[in-house]
């Protein structure tokens, strides 16, 4: 009976000096000594933005230049949204009745809905400051004309991230007198480019 104390004794008395080991995995500290994990900055909205636009140019008589940088944003993976601005340069020489050139600014917004990863469908609004060559009292006046197009398009890869863009648009809104294009059809060719 004394040896059975004994060793009841002995038990408890190393039993107190110990300590129990509490495990991370059940209480979620982290082990001392480690640093705090960094967090990761989310950055996948940025590449939903877009960038790149239209441009056409011939040289001769008469001569076109048209530029259209814009920005966009994907607000579906198929859909794209966006805004820009537009200049457009034209020079016509008449001979010996003269010459006439223009400068015409203004901006443009559009959807684009990629219905296959070639092919595409877009509306686009362009709201044009342009001089008002029917005001003979005042030739130097300038009137905003709108421009209301929809059509189709055809998408090339030209890189990692870039696509060429060739597309038919159909100006709803077509006026021979004051458009700054000969027809109601309208041929566009651009870039759009996502950020990586």
């Amino acid at each position: 009976m004394k040896q059975l104390f004994n060793i009841l004794v002995f038990i408890f008395s190393v039993s107190g000096s110990l300590h129990s080991q509490t495990d991370s995995v059940y209480t979620g500290d982290k082990p001392a000594g480690t640093k705090p994990e960094k967090r990761k900055k989310d950055n996948a909205w940025k590449e939903k933005f877009t960038y790149g636009g239209n441009f056409q140019a011939y040289f001769g008589n008469p001569t076109f230049i048209y530029v259209s940088p814009s920005i966009g944003y994907m607000i579906l993976d198929n859909v794209n949204v966006g805004v820009g601005m537009i200049y457009n340069y034209t020079h016509v020489d008449y001979g010996s009745s003269g010459k006439y050139s223009q400068s015409i600014f203004g901006g443009h917004s559009y959807i684009r809905y990629s219905f296959t990863p070639s092919f595409f469908l877009q509306g686009q609004f362009d709201k044009l400051l342009q001089p008002d060559i029917y005001n003979f009292k005042n030739p130097n006046q300038k009137i905003w004309i709108d421009y209301v197009m929809g059509g189709a398009g055809y998408s090339q890869p030209i890189g990692q991230s870039v696509v060429f863009n060739t597309s038919l648009m159909y100006n709803f809104t077509y006026n021979a007198k004051y458009s700054i294009y000969p027809s109601p059809f309208v041929f566009q060719i651009g870039i759009v480019g996502r950020i990586k």
